[in-house]
């Protein structure tokens, strides 16, 4: 009587995504550090730590590189790297942004920029139910992925400018506008790909 309990159970209760397999190897030991790390880091800016705080967001911006580089090189992409990866990457912009927004800071971040980058998540959030009930993965559009490259140069440039280097105070300006652009950009294409996938399952 158990058994044919459980093969009923086993029949009609199906998971409409797939979780992916948990696999430590290098490439996600690396992006889960960065998760880890990330938001420590941040508090360390926001107690005025600059110099330290630069140095770890430049470690942890070389780490997203390498874990990338190894994955590719040593055929080890896995589905939970193409999670673990993007979020580590959100937890290190949203720390450091956040830090130098409250924080007591001389350089903060653009109310516009900040307003943009809250949307573009909450719609990815939103869109990601109807599309996890469809059984897949929302995937990030060429906006969203430059929008990140930007949001980490973005950081690097609050930094120097909070550390007086002239170059980067010219530069913030610009580079505000170009990632408020992005920004907006990523955020009509993620309404759009929610939108059709909740017109699929619907």
């Amino acid at each position: 009587m158990f058994l044919q309990f459980k093969k009923s159970i086993s029949k009609d209760f199906k998971i409409p995504y797939k979780l992916p397999m948990v696999n430590f190897n290098l490439p996600n030991l690396l992006s889960g550090l960065r998760l880890l790390i990330s938001p420590l880091a941040g508090f360390v800016l926001f107690k005025g730590h600059l110099w330290v705080a630069t140095f770890i967001y430049l470690t942890l911006a070389l780490s997203d590189f390498l874990d990338g580089f190894i994955a590719r090189k040593t055929q080890t992409q896995t589905p939970l790297g193409t999670i673990l990866d993007p979020l580590a990457d959100k937890f290190l912009v949203f720390s450091y942004i956040l830090a130098l927004w409250l924080g007591d800071f001389k350089w903060q971040p653009d109310g516009l920029v900040i307003t943009l980058l809250l949307l573009k998540e909450f719609v990815v959030l939103v869109g990601f139910l109807p599309l996890l009930v469809a059984g897949k993965l929302p995937q990030p559009n060429l906006a969203g992925k430059v929008s990140t490259a930007l949001l980490f140069t973005y950081g690097v440039v609050l930094l120097l400018c909070n550390l007086g280097v002239e170059v980067a105070i010219s530069l913030k300006p610009y580079l505000e506008g170009l990632i408020s652009g992005t920004l907006l950009l990523a955020v009509l294409l993620y309404l759009s790909d929610g939108v059709r996938a909740f017109l699929k399952i619907s």
